[in-house]
């Protein structure tokens, strides 16, 4: 899972991660952060970025978490991740639990 997380960063087309209705002018978006930590029962996803497309996280986490249940292998998780298809994305995570941690100006 971590992996996958590592593969997100840099500059990259994030439409498979894009919501159909998301008004971006554009899907190129640059992730400077992509980190995995579990703490007890709870695992903490943190992603940083300039902007980021609407469900963009969600989605990524989404995928993600079927990488970390062996739903998908880190070779399809490239694939779908390069493929820029929103149809071939995983479900995206529940909203409960996800929060914006910081804002910077």
């Amino acid at each position: 899972i971590t992996k996958g997380a590592k593969k997100l960063l840099g500059t990259h087309d994030f439409s498979t991660f894009r919501a159909s209705n998301c008004y971006s002018k554009s899907p190129i978006k640059t992730l400077t952060k992509a980190s995995i930590n579990k703490r007890s029962e709870k695992i903490i996803f943190q992603f940083k970025s300039k902007s980021f497309l609407q469900n963009q996280v969600r989605s990524m986490v989404g995928c993600l978490v079927y990488l970390g249940q062996k739903k998908w292998s880190l070779k399809k998780f490239e694939n779908v991740f390069k493929s820029r298809k929103r149809i071939l994305c995983a479900p995206p995570a529940p909203a409960h639990g996800l929060y914006l941690l910081k804002v910077n100006y």
